[in-house]
């Protein structure tokens, strides 16, 4: 008496075990790379308001920016953090923004989990030559006026420059 089993059958077979197993993995890293992300972002903060000891999360009240929190030092307001995200060349750039209480930017990050820029060209937006030239500068920002471009990327460049502008104005006219 033959006993093989039809594949259809082994075929279902490995697919639950194989969905099992996927699903498993999933509830066990999932908590690991949200602690990584919030401490990625918290980092980005940190880096672009490196006055700010404490950071308080705002509601925002704009669809194009990501996130906003208020930057305190010995429980007083010293400026702003937020993100936004730009399409760029090769996809999305986030952008975190440091701004001061009098609109001049403290600096810059550039990146994200879904940074896809070209490498050599566009991904050199992410480079110190690139975003510390944004510090002590404030709105409105120009590619070529008071930013330089990444030679060979200006799609990206701009990209940055423009969620910048937008971080501004949007801190701008935040209720201080």
């Amino acid at each position: 008496m033959d006993k093989k089993w039809p594949a259809w059958i082994v075929l279902g077979l490995i697919a639950l075990i194989a969905g099992c197993a996927l699903g498993l993995t999933n509830e066990v890293t999932a908590p690991v790379i949200k602690e990584q992300a919030l401490a990625s972002a918290d980092e980005a903060r940190r880096a672009v308001l490196p006055a700010a000891t404490d950071f308080e999360e705002m509601a925002v009240d704009n669809d194009d920016i990501d996130y906003c929190y208020k930057g305190l030092a010995n429980g007083e307001t010293i400026g702003y953090t937020a993100q936004i995200t730009v399409k760029g060349y090769g996809g999305e750039i986030e952008v975190v923004v440091g701004v001061d209480n009098d609109g001049v930017i403290t600096g810059i990050n550039v990146g994200g989990a879904n940074f896809s820029e070209t490498a050599g060209l566009g991904a050199k937006t992410k480079e110190p030559a690139f975003t510390e030239q944004f510090k002590g500068l404030s709105a409105p920002l120009t590619l070529k006026g008071n930013v330089d471009s990444v030679s060979g990327a200006s799609v990206s460049s701009g990209a940055v420059v423009n969620g910048v502008n937008a971080v501004l104005d949007y801190v701008a006219g935040l209720d201080k």
